[in-house]
């Protein structure tokens, strides 16, 4: 009985401590690999507005005023327009910016885009 009994309090010792053990180690885990994905986000961050920058530096002195400017008509010019504009004023909206949380590149959306122009033209 006693035997049983002292087999049975180890058996409990080793299940406790042994899952304890393993909740801690899947907890720190985690924790690092948060740590990691924070750490590569903001790195790819501050790179996409550095090149950002860099592009509009370049830009502005291999082009006039005159190829900047949007269209002043109401309609939203298309992706296309958009994309020729960029091409035009040296702006690389192909693959241009890396999605933090995948790792891919992707184009400029429209959006992107008319930021980029708006701020070439207003540092021109």
């Amino acid at each position: 009985m006693e035997l049983a009994q002292s087999i049975l309090t180890e058996i409990l010792y080793i299940l406790i401590y042994g899952f304890s053990t393993i909740f801690i180690f899947l907890f720190l885990l985690e924790i690092s690999v948060a740590f990691e994905k924070h750490c590569n986000y903001s790195t790819s961050t501050s790179r996409a507005v550095a090149t950002t920058k860099t592009v509009a530096k370049k830009s502005n002195s291999q082009i006039s005023k005159s190829n900047v400017n949007l269209p002043h008509t109401s309609k939203q010019p298309t992706v296309q327009q958009l994309r020729k504009k960029c091409s035009q004023t040296g702006i690389k909206w192909s693959y241009a910016i890396q999605e933090p949380q995948s790792g891919k590149k992707r184009h400029l959306n429209r959006q992107e885009m008319l930021i980029a122009l708006t701020q070439i033209k207003q540092s021109a």
